[in-house]
């Protein structure tokens, strides 16, 4: 697994991000989601399944203060079709964040462990491998992973 120091090290000797994240496979990409999120001291949860009217996955689910991102990493390569798959994935993504907050609501063990206050603000994101045509869809964010570090430092002009 690289670190986000060797990460540092390789930019820092020229490499570009892009190919250094290529060498990587989805589950370390979602690792190094989650250590940049650990940087900006947020509590991590990965794979994080519940039930409403059905079975339901979130890759990353992220809990600061009154803030919960709820994360679907794509590592996906350049192609054709993208901008539509895209949407899908947006939309899919949106629908999750719609059953977790019902899920949270009606679960106070669930909601204690996530150490959610009240007030939550739940932000849906898509953290992808390359920049996208698409920033904001449908309220939710899709941010390249180079930018993510820049996104969270900046997030509240975002939200």
């Amino acid at each position: 697994m690289i670190t986000l120091d060797q990460i540092k090290q390789r930019i820092l000797q020229g490499e570009e991000i892009e190919k250094i994240i290529g060498e990587i496979d989805w589950k370390e990409f979602e690792e190094l989601v989650s250590k940049i999120l650990k940087k900006h001291d947020f509590e991590t949860y990965h794979n994080f399944r519940f039930k409403t009217n059905r079975r339901y996955e979130i890759d990353i689910v992220a809990v600061k203060k009154k803030i919960l991102l709820a994360i679907d990493s794509k590592k996906w390569g350049r192609g054709r079709y993208k901008k539509t798959g895209l949407k899908y994935t947006i939309q899919d993504q949106n629908e999750r964040v719609k059953q977790l907050k019902k899920f949270l609501k009606n679960n106070p063990i669930a909601k204690s462990k996530l150490k959610i206050s009240k007030r939550v603000k739940f932000i849906p994101l898509i953290i992808t491998w390359f920049e996208e045509e698409l920033i904001e869809y449908e309220n939710v964010f899709i941010v390249p992973i180079w930018k993510f570090n820049s996104f969270l430092l900046d997030m509240s002009e975002y939200i």
